[in-house]
């Protein structure tokens, strides 16, 4: 007996008349169904099919509601008011969970719920889970260390090149402190790859920011890799984690005076 759980393939959703609930879904959210009857939403389908053992609309519709998580709530829920759904819940934000949620009815009077996860919601997932599920190291603070050849060199290029200068110091190390989390530089006989990215920021406003580093002579990084588009001189990057809420990513790369390669991102909403 196999100790790995089963994947959950498709869920079935049994209608008197499935050619008509199946069109409404493809009309409401912009899929299609395939020749099977299946109708993905992301990694699980949804088969609308036809049975003769149920009612025309089911009887209890909370007993299973079928949970869609979408990037964009409210521009999702303005396009199905155009359509003319009907809605159980109107969109609300529910700040015990960071997400907004709402709830209309298909034809056959299954419930299906919107659901838009925020930045707050992982934060306070994290918050959950730090209180005995992700060990001790989970709820200690992480900080950056770069290796310098030559200390001096790399404090003036923090300077003068960043304008960051250092918040303490100590033999053979600089401390730096950003808005979250803080990073060093320490004196090292070792040298990095600089083959991937040691540290990043993640910045609101990349355009601003690599307008300005430019200004002070920093030179930036081409990449052209799987995933990595060019555009005017800035990479775009397919898919961002969730807890950023963004759809994708926005980034440059350079190196500091020492080779440490460093990069600055910034989240695409949708």
């Amino acid at each position: 007996m196999t100790s790995e759980a089963p994947a959950i393939g498709s869920i079935l959703l049994a209608s008197t008349d499935p050619d008509r609930l199946r069109a409404w879904y493809e009309r409401a959210f912009g899929v299609e169904a395939n020749g099977d009857g299946f109708v993905q939403f992301g990694d699980v389908a949804v088969l609308i099919d036809g049975r003769d053992d149920v009612a025309a609309r089911t009887a209890e519709p909370g007993r299973v509601i079928i949970n869609l998580h979408v990037k964009d709530a409210r521009g999702l829920v303005q396009r199905l008011d155009a359509a003319g759904v009907t809605w159980v819940a109107e969109l609300e934000y529910r700040d015990q969970a960071g997400a907004w949620f709402a709830t209309l009815t298909d034809p056959d009077g299954n419930l299906v719920q919107l659901i838009e996860l925020t930045p707050d919601y992982w934060v306070k997932r994290r918050e959950r889970l730090g209180r005995g599920h992700s060990g001790l190291l989970g709820a200690a603070a992480v900080a950056s260390r770069l290796p310098t050849q030559d200390l001096e060199r790399a404090r003036r290029f923090y300077a003068e090149k960043l304008g960051l200068e250092p918040a303490e110091e100590r033999p053979g190390g600089l401390l730096y402190h950003c808005q979250s989390g803080s990073f060093a530089l320490f004196a090292s006989a070792g040298k990095p790859s600089g083959e991937h990215t040691q540290m990043a920021w993640r910045v609101d406003d990349l355009d601003r920011v690599v307008a300005e580093l430019r200004g002070r002579g920093v030179v930036f990084e081409k990449f052209d890799a799987p995933g990595f588009r060019p555009v005017g001189g800035i990479t775009e990057v397919e898919g961002d984690y969730p807890s950023h809420g963004g759809v994708g990513e926005r980034a440059v790369w350079f190196r500091d005076s020492e080779g440490n390669l460093l990069g600055i991102g910034q989240s695409v909403r949708a």
